[in-house]
C-alpha cells in the first residue's frame, strides 16, 4: 500500500507540475457550466428535475469522456517516450502497483476536476430556490454514476496509453473508445439483429445515466462498471509485462 500511495502522489505531481491540470479543470467547468445553465434557460418558469440538470446534459458528458482521455493520455505513452518508465519498472515496485498507483492518481485528479460541480446544485437553491426541487437522492445518484462511469473509463483510457508511445495516440484511442461504450445506444440503430440491440441498449451508459439522474438506483450498472474497471486495470498489467519482454 505505502508504494501505491507513492506513486499515486507522484502521479499528482506529474499532472500539476504542467499547465495541462489547470487547462483541463477551467474548460470542463466552463463546460460543465453552460451544460447546467442551458435546460435552465429552455424550461424558464418550470420547475424541473434537480439531477437531470447537469447528468442529463449531453454536452456535459461530451465534456466528462474529453476530460478522461487528456487525464489517461500521459499515464504510460508519456513515461514510454520520455524513457522513464523503464526506471520505475526496474525499482522495488511490482508492475500491479505501479498501475494501480497510476490509476489511484487518475482517480484522484478525475474527482479533483468533477467534484466543484456540486457548486452548481448549491448557487441554483441560493439563488432560485422555486426553480428546481433540490432533491439530494437524484444528486448523489448523479455523481455516483459519473463517479462509476469515470472509474471504469480511466481503466479503459489507462490501457490504451499502455499500448502506445504517443500521447495524441492514446487521447483518440481513449476518447473513441469510451465514447463507442458510453453511447452504445445510438450504435445499435446501425446493427441487426434484436437481440443484439437489446443487450446494447442494456449496456449503454446514456440509458444508466438517464436512471441514476431521476435517483432511480439499479445495482447491475454498478456491478457492470466495477468489473470492467477491473478486467482494463489487469489488462493493463499484462500490456506492461509484455512490452518488457519485447
Amino acid at each position: 500500500m505505502a508504494n501505491i500511495a507513492t506513486l499515486l502522489k507522484r502521479q499528482l505531481r506529474a499532472y500539476f507540475h504542467t499547465p495541462m491540470a489547470y487547462v483541463i479543470m477551467a474548460a470542463f467547468l466552463v463546460v460543465a457550466g453552460l451544460s447546467f445553465c442551458r435546460p435552465l434557460v429552455q424550461h424558464l418558469g418550470e420547475r424541473i428535475g434537480i439531477g437531470e440538470l447537469l447528468f442529463g446534459a449531453p454536452y456535459f458528458w461530451v465534456a466528462v469522456l474529453a476530460a478522461i482521455a487528456f487525464i489517461t493520455m500521459p499515464l504510460f505513452a508519456e513515461e514510454r517516450r520520455t524513457g522513464t518508465l523503464e526506471m520505475l519498472l526496474t525499482a522495488p515496485v511490482t508492475d500491479l502497483q505501479v498501475v494501480l498507483g497510476k490509476y489511484a492518481g487518475a482517480l484522484v485528479f478525475f474527482l479533483l476536476v468533477t467534484t466543484p460541480t456540486a457548486a452548481y446544485f448549491i448557487l441554483l437553491k441560493a439563488v432560485a430556490p422555486g426553480m428546481a426541487a433540490l432533491d439530494w437522492m437524484p444528486i448523489f445518484t448523479g455523481y455516483l454514476i459519473l463517479w462509476l462511469i469515470g472509474s471504469c473509463f480511466i481503466a479503459i483510457g489507462m490501457f490504451v496509453s499502455a499500448l502506445t508511445r504517443s500521447q495524441v495516440v492514446a487521447a483518440v484511442g481513449c476518447f473513441v473508445a469510451v465514447s463507442i461504450l458510453f453511447f452504445l445506444d445510438t450504435v445499435r440503430l446501425f446493427l441487426p439483429g434484436a437481440a443484439v440491440q437489446a443487450a446494447l441498449t442494456y449496456m449503454s451508459s446514456t440509458q444508466h445515466v438517464q436512471d441514476f439522474a431521476r435517483g432511480v438506483v439499479d445495482t447491475r450498472p454498478i456491478v457492470f462498471y466495477l468489473s470492467l474497471a477491473v478486467f482494463f486495470v489487469f489488462a493493463t498489467v499484462k500490456a506492461i509485462e509484455a512490452r518488457q519482454w519485447k
